[in-house]
């Protein structure tokens, strides 16, 4: 049934983030809506979609996989890994829109009880020629046991695509052997001539397939073949069916073999199609397409399911059209469980959607109600219809926003190449993430290891990605308890590894026997995880195939935000300003200084204020007796009582301002939303200009090649920056020219 109109607002609040729009351009669609599944059965409902009338610049569906109770007398209930197909059931032709294959979800894992629901998100933008009027959609659960709800409903997002639609051809679709003497998968896939409809600049084939059944060699489930396509008699694309990550699946651990790589499916995922573009195609034309598999010969026992769309495309709509289609972290999205959550990069991923290549993108981002940060990402390549994911510069507010609150990320495009994108409908995004836990400055981290010693491995990063701590274990059946002492506040990961991708143990691999790992703060009580594992000694902690990255923050006897550390260069000397909200029994301060962001010594010793309700500020000056690149400092409050507690790191880079070429005319300086300067060299050189913030993160980075003579410069869209020092860096040729700016 047609819903009401809602704002895509509650699209992304309810969805996965998908990219913003005006509000009211989004339409509803309801299909199915807890649809209990059992027994090798089509569930059909019918449908009014929209007239074809109005354009859309997407098209989600979105499905939902749910659990039921079965029957007492059943002896399985939502336990294993079936095949969910959807179809589109127009009056006159059928296709298949999605498919993805139920996990191994047995209620007695702590990711899957009876309440589990997991949300899966397809784009079936291309569909829209058909995807209108009355039809139905069915949802196809060819399987021996019930168990499993499905619920289906459509966005339909108004806007304009990137390229409109000129015709849909359904090639080959169906459940075939392979490898059977008798009836060879390619009597299933004889070539088509497909006629190419008029309006069309290029095509793309879509084939979606998954193998299953076992013969004598594991085919076609667990084997790994290929399939060749062509087009105009040229070999288009060779690709293995294939995937090679199950052990690194988000939904995890599951109940079954969970961890084995398939036939380009893992349990518990959704399936994508494999697109092969056409990159011309002559409208009038007759377009040959043919697919032929790996030659195999078996007992019968292995079968692709296939199915086959070509699709035929217009010109595209925009020549520059950057979208951000998806924040990874930091997000409460259960489909980017082992991403989160995050205390330092922001992750998102975009898409070019239009016909010039982006070479350099600008993205402005933060946490709601704090101040944004701006990131300038350069060296890019991104050709038409093509995504990447880009790790963002480190957000200071995951690190000290409350641990635990349910916070909102947001994300948007500030220029592409240097310029406003042609199309910004789809440049914003934002998305729910609750935030890090909270560790304490000492733990221990004990790991016991099964009889493969040398499969598993852990390490600790600090938001440097430096290395604090790590343990690779030699010895089998041995338990390793490291202390880890004294860390300073601030974003860490315990990075756990195993290279056999079964975890320390696994119900499927006994041979191998138990391992665990475990933190525990100095009480011996367990610390709190966010990677889906009961702490140990539950059984399931050690079952986490390829590995997990917990996040947590460190704020030791205050909260970090009541000792903040912030620095500035000044020449040969560093000027450090430190303060404190409130002092219960403080002794003094240690000035800590460090050639990098580990091996600190004191430089300085400051008292403290000892009892005070009101804030307290200090200074201290340091004058390095050796140079480098970039100085480190942290703070050391130390108690009358012997504890003591770290500041935030705040890394400072030295001015340097040596040889010809000059920084001139930075106005206005205090900035508001501009900053203008000009640089004179007298010779042709290359320029990295960053801009940093007074805690030493990168806000803005350009790379530029300057000729001889003065060249005006600006960095624009600086307004949302929050009010304090900047230090403007710009390193040319063998120089490096800093300026301190104010906002």
């Amino acid at each position: 049934m047609l819903q009401p109109r809602l704002t895509l607002l509650v699209l992304l609040l309810v969805t996965l983030c998908k990219t913003y729009a005006a509000p009211g351009d989004t339409t509803w669609i309801q299909a199915h809506n807890n649809t209990q599944l059992d027994y090798y059965n089509d569930f059909d409902v019918n449908v009014i979609f929209p007239n074809g009338n109005t354009s859309y610049r997407k098209i989600i569906m979105e499905f939902t996989l749910g659990k039921y109770q079965c029957g007492t007398t059943e002896q399985y209930c939502g336990d294993w890994d079936y095949t969910v197909q959807n179809y589109l059931m127009t009056p006159t032709d059928t296709f298949e829109l999605s498919r993805l294959i139920t996990p191994y979800a047995n209620a007695s894992y702590p990711r899957t009880p009876w309440s589990w629901k997991q949300r899966y998100y397809f784009d079936v933008t291309d569909f829209y020629p058909v995807l209108k009027n009355n039809a139905a959609i069915r949802l196809s659960y060819h399987n021996y046991s019930g168990g499993f709800t499905g619920s289906i409903r459509f966005a339909f997002i108004e806007g304009t695509p990137p390229r409109n639609v000129t015709g849909i051809k359904r090639l080959w679709s169906g459940a075939f052997a392979y490898g059977k003497a008798g009836d060879p998968i390619e009597n299933h896939f004889a070539a088509q001539n497909v006629t190419v409809p008029a309006g069309t600049q290029q095509a793309a084939i879509k084939f979606t397939v998954t193998g299953h059944g076992s013969d004598e060699n594991y085919c076609s489930e667990f084997c790994s073949k290929y399939y060749d396509v062509y087009a105009a008699n040229n070999l288009l694309a060779r690709k293995y069916i294939w995937k090679d990550n199950c052990g690194s699946n988000d939904l995890y651990p599951q109940s079954g073999t969970w961890v084995y790589n398939r036939a380009n499916w893992c349990p518990g995922e959704l399936i994508y199609p494999n697109i092969h573009p056409i990159t011309v195609a002559t409208p009038g034309s007759i377009l040959p397409i043919d697919i032929n598999f790996q030659s195999y010969s078996g007992n019968g026992g292995a079968s692709y399911i296939t199915e086959t769309g070509l699709f035929f495309y217009g010109a595209y709509n925009y020549t520059t059209d950057a979208s951000l289609e998806r924040v990874v972290a930091p997000s409460d999205y259960e489909g980017d469980f082992r991403a989160n959550p995050i205390c330092s990069n922001p992750v998102v991923v975009i898409r070019n959607n239009g016909s010039a290549t982006i070479n350099s993108i600008i993205i402005e981002y933060g946490v709601e109600n704090y101040p944004l940060t701006t990131d300038t990402i350069s060296n890019l390549t991104l050709t038409s219809l093509q995504d990447t994911t880009l790790t963002l510069q480190t957000l200071q507010a995951l690190q000290t926003i409350a641990g635990g609150n349910t916070s909102k990320f947001v994300a948007h495009i500030i220029k592409v190449n240097g310029a406003t994108d042609g199309y910004a409908i789809n440049n914003t995004i934002q998305s729910a993430f609750v935030t890090t836990p909270d560790w304490p400055e000492q733990f221990k981290v004990v790991l016991k290891t099964n009889s493969k010693a040398t499969e598993t491995n852990w390490r600790i990063e600090n938001s440097f990605g430096t290395v604090i701590a790590a343990r690779s274990p030699v010895a089998a059946n041995t338990t390793y308890t490291d202390e880890i002492k004294n860390l300073a506040d601030g974003c860490y990961k315990l990075v756990v590894t195993d290279n056999g991708c079964d975890g320390l143990y696994w119900w499927a691999n006994t041979s191998a026997g138990k391992g665990y790992l475990y933190a525990a703060n100095s009480a011996g009580s367990y610390l709190p995880l966010t990677n889906g594992l009961p702490a140990y000694p539950a059984t399931l902690a050690a079952d986490f195939g390829c590995g997990y990255t917990q996040y947590f923050r460190v704020a030791s006897t205050l909260p970090a935000s009541l000792l903040w550390l912030t620095g500035e260069n000044e020449g040969s000397t560093n000027q450090l300003h430190w303060e404190t909200s409130t002092e219960t029994n403080t002794s003094n301060f240690e000035l800590q200084f460090s050639t990098h962001d580990t091996g600190f010594v004191t430089v300085a010793t400051i008292p403290a204020k000892g009892n005070s309700s009101v804030t307290n500020t200090y200074t201290a000056t340091h004058q390095p007796a050796i140079n480098a690149s970039i100085y480190y400092y942290r703070v050391k409050l130390l108690y009358k009582d012997g504890n003591y507690k770290y500041s935030n790191i705040v890394p400072l880079i030295p001015v340097i301002n040596s040889g010809d070429a000059q920084i001139t005319d930075v106005k206005p300086n205090p900035f508001t939303n501009i900053i203008q300067f000009g640089i004179t060299t007298s010779q042709t050189a290359s320029a990295n200009i960053q801009l940093f913030d007074i805690s030493g993160r990168l806000l803005y980075r350009n790379q530029q090649t300057f000729q001889p003579g003065y060249t005006p410069v600006s960095i624009d869209n600086v307004s949302r920056l929050a009010s304090g020092m900047y230090l403007l860096v710009v390193n040319i040729g063998n120089q490096k020219i800093t300026r301190k700016l104010i906002k």
